[in-house]
C-alpha cells in the first residue's frame, strides 16, 4: 500500500466534533472524518452540513472520543427515534408547540413595554387578532434551513410534482433558486398553515387566520353571495362558513374542507393578493387547480403597507397531482426576491381580469414579485412565543413543550395519530398530575407509566397475581408489583386495586432502556436527583461531559468529592460525610470550609457550650482532606452512592434499586458517566442468567481448588459469590462514605488462579494490613504478591517508609486482582519439570509482538490493560466475555491476549492440546 493510501486511510478515523448552528440548541456533535456531508443534531433533530457546524475541530484526546461514541453507538443499538416532522426544533421550537399557542394568539397580544401577554380586549384592539396587520409581512427562509425536515423543503413530493413550474421561475430569475416549497403538516388545516407560514415563517396563526375568515364571511355574506349568486347556491354558504371553524370535523364520508372559495376570503381577510400555482399541466388543464385571488372586496387604499405600496400576493401550491395537500412557495434570505413571470401569473378567481393590476403592481414585462422583504425579527418572534407560553400555563397548568413531547413519545410511538390537541393537553396534564410521566436523561425521550383498568378488576392481570399471592386482599396494605413498576392499595368498596403512582416509579426509558428516568413537573423540568447530569451546558467542568449537575437544589459544573469526618464532643462519637465543590466556574458555589463545618457541628451538637473549639477541629479535619498535593487530582463522588442515600432517606419503604448511574474514571480525570452508558436489553437478559447460575457454578469451582491444593484454599466467602455475577469486571468506582460504612469497608480480591474472597478493612488498615489479610486468605506470603486495583489496572506499590503507617488507598466496593509470583525454587522445579515432558512441536518463530522480551510487570500491565479492554466491548456487545472472545480466533493465535497469559503461565507454548472449559 502507498504512503498516500496509507494516510488517507489515517486521516480517516479522525474524530471531528463541531456545535449545532441552531442558537437555541448550540449541542455538542461528534462525527468521524469518513461519515456523510450532514450530520443529524441528537437534541433538536434538524440536519446540518458539516460546514456549517460551529467550532469544528479534531478531538485528540482519547477519553472524550470514547465517551461520546459509546454513548452514540448505545443510543443507535437501542433504537432511539428520529424527531418527526412536528416535533423538530428550529429556534427552539418546533411546529406542533407553535399550533399549540396559537388559538391563545387569536385572543392575545403582547405588552411592547413589559414583554407580558395582555388580552387584545385590553389593549383595545378588539376581541380577536386582526390577521390584515400581517398585510405587507413575508417569510423569507434562511439557506442553512432550506433542507432542515419538517421546516425547509417539502418531502411530500411536491419537487418533483412542481419541477417544471419552478424551473421556469429559475429560468426567469437568472438559474438562480429564489422560491421554494417548504413543509406543513398534513393535519386538516394545510391551507391556513401554508398561509401562516407563508406569513412568518411559523404554524402560529393559522388558529387566527380560520377565525377572521369565519367572521369575514358572516360580516359580508351579502357581499359574498351578490359576487357569486351564478356559481354557489344560497344554502351552500352555511356549509362554506361552517368549515372555517377551528374545531370543524367534516362529516364522515363528505369530502369538506378549505377551497377556493376560502381562499378567496383570506385574500380579503389579509387585504392582499393569494396566488395558487400547480405542475405545469395542471396549469394548462381545465380545471380550477390554480388561480389569483385578489381581495376584490376590500377598497384598494386598505391594501398598502405603510410605505404606500401594494401588498405583495403570497405564494401557495398543491403538493400533488390529488389535489389534496397545500404547502407555501417562499424565498430564501440573501438571494434576490423571487418574481412570477407573466407567462405563468394564472388568471383572477371570481373577479374581472382587468381588475389584477389594480391588486398587483406589474413589472413592465407582467411579471411581479411575490412576498417581498418585510419579515417579522426572529427574536420578536421568540418573545411573542415566550409571552403565550405563560398564558398556556395559567390556562392548562403545563407547559406546551411537554404537551409536544408528550404527542411525540406517548401518542404517535403508539400509532395514536390524530389526536386533537386538547386532548393531548388534558392527558399530559393528567399525567403530571398523578406523577405518570418521566423523563429519560440518556434520549430526553418521556415514558409514562400507566396500567390499564381492566388488569386491576376481579379477573385481571394483576388483581388475580395480588390475590393468589396474598390470598384474601385488605385495604390496610399496599401491594407491589416490581415487574410493572406499580405500587397498589385495595378499595374494598369497588373491589378493585387502585394504583399509587405516588409510591410507584418508572426503572427504565420506554424508548432506549435507560435506568435514567427521572419525574417530570408540569413546567417541563426534570425532578433530578443529586448527581444528576442535567441539560445546563458547562463550560468548566473537570468531568468532561460537558453538562452541569445537579446537587441538593443547585446545579454545578463538576460533581462534589466526598470524605468522612469524625465528631467528637462529650463522649459522644457522630460520623458524617463531607460533599466538597472546589473548582466551580462560579466561585460562589464552591464550599467554604467554616460554614460547612458550622453546619455540621449546629446539626448534631446544637446549642453546646465550648463547641467553637469542636469546628476549630472539623475546619482543620477538612482542611487537611481538601489541601491536594496535585491540583489537578480530582477524584469525584460516585453517583450511586449518593443515589441509594438519598433515596433511602426519602422513601424508605420502597424497595433498594441497583445503582443507575456510575463514573468510569480514566486517564486525565475525565469520566465516563454510567447514565450514558445504560446496558441493553440483551446485557439485562445475560446478566440475568450469569446472576441465576453465579452461585452453581462457584460452588463447583470452589470444590475443585479444595481438591487440588489438598484443602490448603480457602473456599470463597457467599458474599463474593453473590457480588461476582459478571465475568466482565466490574467498573471500580470511588464510593463516597455513609454513616453505616464509616468503619470498614469491603474490597473484593481475585488472585491470577480463580480464586476469590470479599475482605474486610479498617480505615487504618495499612498497605503492610493488607498483604497480611491476602496472605492469611489466600496462603500466598507477602513477597509473592503483585497487587492491583484501579481501570484499567495498576499494580499498588508498596508506601514509602515515612509512609508506611498511612491508610492503603482503597475505597469500599474496589476490585483488587493479585498476581501470585514465582518463587525462584518453584520457577527452577518447574523448569525441571517441563524439560521431562514430551511434545510434538514447538515455536519455530519468537512471538511477533515482543511480548516475550517484556519483564514480568510489564507482561502483566499489558495483559491487564488487554483483558479490561475486552471486558468492556463484551459488555456493551451484550455478551459474556468468555461467549464473546470465542467469536476472535486472532486472541487465542501467537501474540493474542489469551495466548501471552498462558505462555506467561506456562513459559514457552509448546503444541500441547488444552482443554478449555
Amino acid at each position: 500500500m502507498s504512503q498516500q493510501q496509507q494516510g488517507s486511510k489515517k486521516k480517516d478515523k479522525r474524530i471531528f466534533s463541531g456545535i449545532c448552528p441552531d442558537p437555541k440548541c448550540q449541542a455538542r456533535l461528534f462525527f468521524p472524518a469518513y461519515g456523510s456531508g450532514s450530520i443529524e443534531c441528537t437534541d433538536c433533530g434538524q440536519r446540518h452540513e458539516q460546514k456549517t457546524l460551529l467550532n469544528v475541530k479534531e478531538i485528540t484526546d482519547p477519553d472524550v472520543v470514547l465517551h461520546n461514541l459509546l454513548r452514540n453507538a448505545l443510543l443507535g443499538v437501542t433504537g432511539a427515534s428520529k424527531k418527526g416532522t412536528e416535533l423538530v426544533k428550529v429556534m427552539g421550537l418546533s411546529n406542533y408547540h407553535c399550533k399549540l399557542l396559537s388559538p391563545i394568539l387569536t385572543r392575545y397580544g403582547m405588552d411592547k413595554q413589559t414583554g407580558k401577554a395582555k388580552l387584545l380586549k385590553e389593549m383595545n384592539q378588539g376581541d380577536m387578532f386582526d390577521c390584515s396587520l400581517l398585510g405587507d409581512r413575508a417569510f423569507l427562509i434562511e439557506p442553512e434551513h432550506v433542507n432542515t425536515v419538517g421546516y425547509g423543503k417539502d418531502r411530500s413530493g411536491s419537487l418533483s410534482y412542481l419541477h417544471d413550474t419552478l424551473e421556469e421561475i429559475k429560468k426567469y430569475s437568472g438559474y438562480q433558486e429564489c422560491l421554494i416549497p417548504v413543509h406543513v403538516d398534513g393535519d386538516g388545516h394545510c391551507l391556513v398553515h401554508a398561509v401562516s407560514r407563508a406569513l412568518v415563517g411559523r404554524e402560529l396563526f393559522w388558529h387566527a387566520l380560520r377565525e377572521n375568515l369565519k367572521r369575514n364571511f358572516k360580516q359580508h355574506l351579502d357581499s359574498y353571495k351578490a359576487l357569486f349568486q351564478d356559481f354557489i347556491d344560497a344554502a351552500e354558504w352555511e356549509d362554506i362558513i361552517s368549515e372555517c371553524d377551528p374545531l370543524f370535523i367534516p362529516p364522515e364520508g363528505v369530502p369538506l374542507g378549505l377551497r377556493n372559495i376560502h381562499i378567496f376570503g383570506l385574500a380579503n381577510v389579509l387585504h392582499r393578493p393569494i396566488i395558487l400555482l400547480d405542475s405545469l399541466s395542471g396549469m394548462r388543464s381545465s380545471g380550477d387547480y390554480s388561480a389569483t385571488f385578489l381581495p376584490g372586496l376590500i377598497p384598494v387604499e386598505n391594501c398598502m403597507g405603510k410605505d404606500g405600496q401594494l401588498n405583495k400576493p403570497i405564494c401557495i401550491a398543491w403538493s400533488s397531482s390529488g389535489h389534496n395537500h397545500y404547502i407555501p412557495l417562499v424565498g430564501i434570505k440573501g438571494a434576490s426576491l423571487p418574481k412570477l413571470p407573466s407567462r405563468l401569473l394564472p388568471k383572477a378567481w371570481g373577479v374581472p381580469q382587468e381588475i389584477i393590476r389594480r391588486y398587483i403592481r406589474l413589472e413592465t414585462d407582467g411579471s411581479c414579485i411575490l412576498g417581498g422583504d418585510r419579515s417579522l425579527q426572529d427574536k420578536y418572534l421568540l418573545r411573542l412565543v415566550t409571552a403565550m407560553e405563560e398564558v398556556f400555563m395559567e390556562k392548562h397548568g403545563i407547559h406546551p413543550s411537554l404537551v409536544a413531547d408528550v404527542h411525540q413519545y406517548v401518542y404517535r410511538r403508539t400509532g395514536v395519530i390524530g389526536a386533537h390537541p386538547d386532548e393531548v393537553t388534558e392527558a399530559a396534564k393528567k399525567a403530571v398530575l398523578e406523577n405518570r410521566l418521566h423523563k429519560c436523561l440518556i434520549c430526553g425521550a418521556l415514558s409514562e407509566l400507566n396500567i390499564l383498568p381492566e388488569w386491576l378488576a376481579p379477573g385481571g392481570k394483576l388483581y388475580d397475581l395480588a390475590k393468589a399471592t396474598h390470598g384474601q386482599l385488605r385495604s390496610d396494605k399496599n401491594y407491589s408489583f416490581p415487574l410493572n413498576n406499580l405500587v397498589c392499595s385495595y378499595d374494598p368498596v369497588k373491589d378493585v386495586l387502585v394504583p399509587d403512582y405516588g409510591a410507584s416509579s418508572l426503572n427504565a426509558c420506554n424508548l432506549c432502556s435507560s435506568a435514567s428516568v427521572r419525574r417530570v413537573r408540569g413546567d417541563g423540568s426534570v425532578v433530578y436527583m443529586d448527581g444528576d447530569r442535567t441539560n445546563i451546558r458547562s463550560n468548566g467542568g473537570k468531568c468532561g461531559c460537558g453538562f452541569k449537575h445537579y446537587w441538593e437544589g443547585k446545579v454545578y459544573d463538576n460533581l462534589p468529592e466526598a470524605f468522612p469526618i469524625t465528631l467528637e464532643w462529650n463522649g459522644r462519637v457522630v460520623r458524617e460525610t463531607v460533599y466538597w465543590f472546589q473548582y466551580e466556574s462560579d466561585l460562589s458555589l464552591n464550599s467554604n470550609v467554616y460554614d460547612v463545618a458550622i453546619k455540621l457541628v449546629t446539626k448534631h451538637f446544637p446549642g453546646e457550650f465550648g463547641s467553637e473549639i469542636l469546628v476549630q477541629k472539623v475546619v482543620n479535619t477538612i482542611l487537611h482532606h481538601t489541601a491536594k498535593k496535585n491540583p489537578d487530582e480530582y477524584t469525584p463522588v460516585s453517583i450511586d452512592g449518593a443515589h441509594a442515600q438519598r433515596t433511602d432517606d426519602i422513601q424508605q419503604r420502597q424497595p433498594s434499586d441497583p445503582p443507575t448511574k456510575i463514573i468510569l474514571t480514566g486517564q486525565k480525570s475525565k469520566t465516563l458517566h454510567k447514565e450514558e452508558l445504560n446496558m441493553s436489553k440483551t446485557e439485562r437478559t445475560i446478566q440475568q442468567n450469569i446472576t441465576e447460575h453465579a452461585s452453581v457454578v462457584q460452588k463447583r469451582k470452589t470444590e475443585a481448588l479444595k481438591q487440588e491444593q489438598k484443602g490448603l484454599g480457602r473456599s470463597v466467602s457467599p458474599i463474593s459469590a453473590q457480588v461476582g455475577t459478571s465475568s466482565a469486571p466490574v467498573t471500580p468506582t470511588k464510593t463516597p462514605y455513609s454513616p453505616s460504612a464509616i468503619k470498614e469497608k469491603k474490597i473484593r480480591i481475585t488472585t491470577n488462579d480463580g480464586r476469590q474472597a470479599t475482605l474486610t478493612l479498617q480505615p487504618s488498615t495499612t498497605f503492610a494490613d493488607l498483604q497480611e489479610s491476602i496472605a492469611k486468605e489466600f496462603k500466598v506470603p507477602p513477597h509473592l504478591q503483585s497487587i492491583r486495583c484501579g481501570f484499567p489496572p495498576k499494580e499498588l506499590l508498596p508506601p514509602k517508609e515515612e509512609e508506611k503507617n498511612e491508610p492503603v488507598s482503597l475505597q469500599h466496593g474496589d476490585r483488587v486482582t493479585v498476581e501470585i509470583l514465582k518463587d525462584v525454587k518453584d520457577t527452577a522445579d518447574e523448569v525441571n519439570l517441563h524439560a521431562s515432558v514430551s511434545v510434538a512441536h514447538s515455536i519455530k518463530k519468537e512471538d511477533a509482538s515482543g511480548f516475550g522480551k517484556l519483564s514480568m510487570k510489564e507482561q502483566q500491565e499489558h495483559i491487564d490493560l488487554e483483558m479490561s479492554s475486552l471486558c468492556l466491548l463484551a459488555t456493551l456487545m451484550g455478551e459474556d466475555v468468555w461467549s464473546y472472545a470465542k467469536k476472535l480466533p486472532y486472541l487465542f493465535q501467537n501474540g493474542g491476549v489469551f495466548y501471552n497469559i498462558m505462555k506467561k503461565d506456562m513459559g514457552r507454548v509448546t503444541s500441547l492440546l488444552f482443554h478449555i472449559c
